[in-house]
């Protein structure tokens, strides 16, 4: 087995754009192609985001022809858990790589309208460097929602918590100190443990007929750098630890500090574990189903980390394992 990739990191998440290797994708949906890919091609999931070769950070993208027509690309996201239908983060680097490696041809100089699993999302190039490579990009996509407001869990004690919807999951919000936890990045475990504990309890009090499963739990408290307007750290529900910014975490948190009238139409700057800060430019999006909804862009650097050829020899007995 070999794979090809061309790699990055935004904000510290690690990107892996895959240029060689696949099968040939089933499909004309996004939706069937991402089934095709978990069918045909899991085994280079495994071998790109779990050790030896990958970690739990890593997030996979892959180009494919587009769903519509007015699309210029379709990108496919997977990470050590399996499919993502939308990875804000995937598509902040896979636009940067693949413009500088004229893997993608844009109508317009600069920008790109790509089809996912979670629907339409754009990227647009807002900075580049002096030798022309793209040096920052910026992504808006599907609407973040508020699904519910104002709830509490008790999870030994009675803790308040959002619900919102990112685009692509589902997501609660919890200050983090009302749930007793530091957002430091000495203290991962212990967010890890609060994080699954507040899922479960969360999953087990929610009223019927409440809207889906929960992907994670993003705590939300006070930024350690100045200009910063808050941290962020999200716990997914399989207990990965983003430490680096998460795009969906992003929109979610907006969309409720929106709600409660605390974010206006505007900007505002998070940071994550890992002390990187992203610009999210929030504007208010019609209600859907009665509920408050954002439509949000993210700006972020986008920095190069090299281009790999990873092999599986036939003898070797591991494809990837997943460390937590």
């Amino acid at each position: 087995m070999r794979v090809t990739t061309l790699d990055a990191h935004v904000g510290g998440a690690a990107v892996r754009l895959v240029t060689s290797g696949l099968p040939t994708l089933e499909g004309t949906t996004m939706a069937e192609r991402a089934a095709s890919f978990e069918e045909q091609a899991d085994d280079i999931r495994q071998l790109l985001c779990l050790e030896p070769r990958g970690h739990a950070g890593v997030v996979g993208v892959v180009l494919t022809e587009p769903e519509r027509a007015e699309a210029e690309a379709g990108m496919l996201f997977f990470d050590g858990a399996g499919m993502r239908p939308l990875s804000r983060t995937g598509v902040l680097a896979a636009t940067a790589l693949a413009l500088d490696a004229h893997l993608i041809s844009p109508r317009e100089p600069g920008r790109l309208e790509v089809d996912t699993a979670a629907g339409p999302i754009w990227s647009r190039v807002s900075a580049r460097r002096p030798d022309g490579t793209v040096a920052a990009v910026s992504v808006e996509g599907p609407n973040a929602v508020v699904v519910r407001g104002n709830a509490r869990v008790v999870a030994g004690r009675a803790i308040p918590y959002d619900l919102a919807w990112s685009g692509s999951g589902l997501l609660a919000i919890v200050d983090a100190e009302a749930a007793g936890v530091a957002l430091t990045p000495t203290r991962s475990l212990e967010l890890r443990r609060a994080g699954l504990d507040l899922l479960a309890h969360i999953s087990e009090q929610r009223p019927p007929g409440s809207p889906g499963e929960l992907d994670g739990c993003v705590f939300v408290g006070a930024s350690t750098k100045t200009g910063a307007d808050l941290r962020a750290v999200l716990v997914r529900a399989d207990g990965r630890v983003a430490r680096a910014p998460s795009g969906e975490a992003a929109a979610a948190v907006c969309a409720v500090l929106s709600a409660m009238g605390v974010l206006a139409e505007g900007e505002a700057r998070i940071e994550s574990l890992s002390g990187a800060v992203w610009t999210v430019y929030v504007e208010d999006a019609p209600p859907e189903n009665g509920a408050h909804a954002v439509r949000v862009r993210i700006e972020s650097p986008v920095h190069r980390t090299g281009s790999h050829e990873f092999v599986r020899e036939a003898d070797d007995p591991l494809i990837g394992d997943a460390w937590i």
